[in-house]
């Protein structure tokens, strides 16, 4: 301390004085100071946090500096040599060249060897007797300038990254997107790399882990036998292309080939199907595109819990959202709907192929049209009007008619709609589409207060990672992911204390406190008149209705209905349906998905992959204008040089990249 305050002060020197015993005379020693001084000193002491230097932080590629030591080193395999001979160039801030390097000798220089004739040198060979490498000559010395780590690197390759992130926690989530790779590598190894090494990355270790996207497709066959295997009670259904191609060897020798093209798979496993007789007797059907190379459709039917949430049931990958490929869809998952005897209700956007196959295989269920794209077809009646203002009237009423309870509210709505938006238009665009499919007045059964296609909607958006796979990796990916929700949603019941799940007990917790305030006269065994200030209801507790029709349509009591059933002293735990209590929400999750191993993954049957085509609508004619000329770029999908990338190439492919 007393040095430190000598320097703060500038002082030159400091008297010491020194008392050896109490009542004896002191002795004194003058003190100096010199430069080296200031060495004692640490300005990190003095300064705010703001301005003190951080603490060293160690990262994973510390170690990379280690890798290559002294002649006679020994590697496990050529290439183990070459990738850390990148990781020690990298760590250690120089770029190499390689004058020869092949399958049984390296030899790499600094790039500044022909330059600045720097001397670093490193020679290697591989020995035959065991097929180690072994460096031969290792010269670590630079002459050269420059020779300094920094955050960025030349060399600094998806190669590097991906061995760096298959051996760390980015393996097990495949659905990192590339953004957040770069965050982690930052962060784990202290370099920054660029979006295209960080998604090239992912994607090797993603051909790692099952192949190129063209071999993926043969290894289905093993695959659908492991599911079928581990999962008992599952579907899994491969549809190949058979086809006979002549191949020519030399003239005049033809032999005839026997070629598998994929066509489409149905995925369905065994605690998926026992789970949903446990879910609402609804599905969410409904199509998204593929993001893989061979683009591609991914159908689902998706359920609801009694939760509010999704319950995937089935998949299917195709080429296209063609009536065949639905009627497919369709006949495999009314195999499995079959043996649990109940009416299920279908959700969808009504698409033309769709409507076709759902007709054919469920000719007798109840099927739902998703409101909001009733709302944009509406929309493109009134494109040409140009008139914002009539258009949001137009659909502030269409809502009104869509959401009617009763015929006498639709019919009054639907005149409220032909005044604004004109009767041409709306008597030809409601005439399109029967009333039962759309309208809740008319619909005879139980919606569960269903309007939209929503569920679907937030499935496809939750598997939006695993949409840019190969079809292997993609269910793979998938079920894994399902597997995981299935086991934590056990887990969270368990929990539980309530006898609904905790969104419709806090649902049934507010329609309680609604029903305080009517007023109710009993009229018979089971039928009472329900009153407030103005309107008064009509509730028959044996049928389970009510004439607001809420009741029926969102098959959960009401206010009316809470307050009668109240008055007749009954427990409304009994006119709730068991679809929304907590062991209905607990069985369907009782049975779980199981892993699938692939220690032994093999097989022998090859399948090609599909002939992608070209997509629908009109190719564009005119190039988009800018400023300059672009510098055409080489397509990761089709690969060729053009100015498109991966996500928005539509070039044929011929199924054999």
């Amino acid at each position: 301390m007393l040095f430190c305050c000598a320097k703060i002060y500038k002082l030159d020197h400091v008297d010491v004085n020194v008392v050896k015993d109490v009542g004896s005379s002191c002795s004194s020693k003058s003190v100096l100071f010199d430069k080296s001084f200031s060495e004692i000193i640490d300005e990190n002491d003095y300064l705010d946090d703001g301005f003190k230097d951080g603490p060293t932080k160690l990262y994973l590629s510390d170690d990379w500096g280690s890798y290559l030591l002294h002649k006679g080193q020994k590697f496990e395999s050529v290439q183990d040599f070459r990738d850390k001979l990148r990781k020690y160039a990298v760590q250690t801030g120089f770029c190499y060249v390689l004058p020869r390097n092949d399958s049984l000798y390296v030899r790499a220089v600094c790039e500044n060897h022909g330059t600045e004739k720097c001397g670093w040198e490193v020679i290697g060979f591989v020995a035959p007797i065991n097929n180690c490498f072994y460096i031969k000559e290792f010269n670590n010395i630079h002459t050269c300038k420059g020779v300094l780590r920094n955050q960025t690197h030349r060399q600094l390759g998806s190669k590097i990254v991906r061995t760096c992130i298959e051996s760390n926690v980015f393996l097990i989530n495949l659905s990192l997107k590339p953004a957040d790779i770069m965050s982690n590598f930052k962060s784990t190894y202290g370099f920054e790399i660029s979006y295209k090494v960080a998604s090239r990355a992912k994607k090797r270790c993603l051909e790692k882990m099952y192949g190129s996207e063209s071999d993926s497709f043969s290894m289905l066959s093993w695959y659908k036998d492991a599911v079928l295997e581990t999962n008992p009670g599952s579907s899994f259904v491969l549809e190949v292309e058979e086809n006979t191609n002549r191949v020519r060897f030399f003239l005049p020798l033809e032999v005839e080939e026997n070629t598998n093209r994929f066509q489409r798979v149905f995925v369905s496993y065994g605690g998926q199907v026992k789970g949903f007789k446990f879910s609402l007797p609804v599905l969410y059907v409904d199509g998204t595109f593929g993001k893989s190379i061979y683009k591609g459709q991914i159908l689902s039917a998706t359920g609801r819990n009694g939760d509010k949430g999704f319950f995937p049931l089935a998949l299917c990958i195709c080429d296209s959202e063609t009536e065949d490929n639905w009627f497919f869809f369709f006949k495999h998952l009314k195999a499995l709907l079959e043996p649990q005897g109940r009416v299920i209700t279908f959700i969808s956007d009504r698409g033309g192929g769709l409507l076709k196959a759902f007709n054919q295989v469920f000719p007798g269920n109840p099927h739902l049209f998703c409101f909001h794209h009733f709302r944009y077809n509406l929309t493109q009646k009134y494109r040409k009007k140009r008139n914002a203002v009539v258009l949001a009237q137009v659909l502030q009423k269409f809502f009104k008619v869509a959401y009617a309870s009763t015929e006498s509210a639709y019919y009054h709505h639907l005149q409220a709609l032909r005044d604004e938006g004109g009767a041409e238009v709306i008597d030809e665009f409601i005439a399109e589409i029967p009333l039962e499919n759309w309208c809740r007045a008319f619909f005879k059964g139980c919606r569960y207060g269903i309007m939209a296609n929503s569920i679907a909607e937030s499935f496809n958006k939750w598997i939006v990672a695993e949409r840019s796979m190969p079809p292997l990796a993609m269910i793979d990916q998938t079920r894994m992911k399902e597997m995981k929700m299935m086991s934590e949603r056990r887990v969270e019941t368990k929990s539980w204390t309530t006898q609904l799940t905790p969104e419709m007990e806090k649902k049934l917790v507010e329609r309680m406190h609604k029903a305080c305030s009517f007023r109710v006269i009993a009229s018979q065994e089971s039928v009472y008149e329900v009153r407030d200030d103005e309107y008064s209801y009509s509730v028959n507790l044996s049928t389970r209705t009510c004439s607001c029709v809420k009741w029926q349509i969102n098959c959960f009591p009401c206010p009316h209905a809470l307050s009668a059933i109240q008055a007749a002293r009954l427990n409304v735990y009994d006119f709730i349906d068991l679809y929304f209590s907590a062991e209905y929400f607990r069985m369907s999750y009782n049975f779980p998905i199981h892993p699938v191993s692939n220690v032994d993954a093999c097989t022998e049957e090859s399948i090609l992959p599909p002939i992608t085509k070209r997509p629908a609508g009109r190719p564009k004619a005119k190039r988009i204008k800018s400023s300059g000329e672009k510098k055409p770029i080489r397509c990761g999908r089709c690969l060729k040089l053009g100015h498109h990338n991966r996500q928005s190439c539509t070039e044929p492919l011929n199924g054999q990249q």
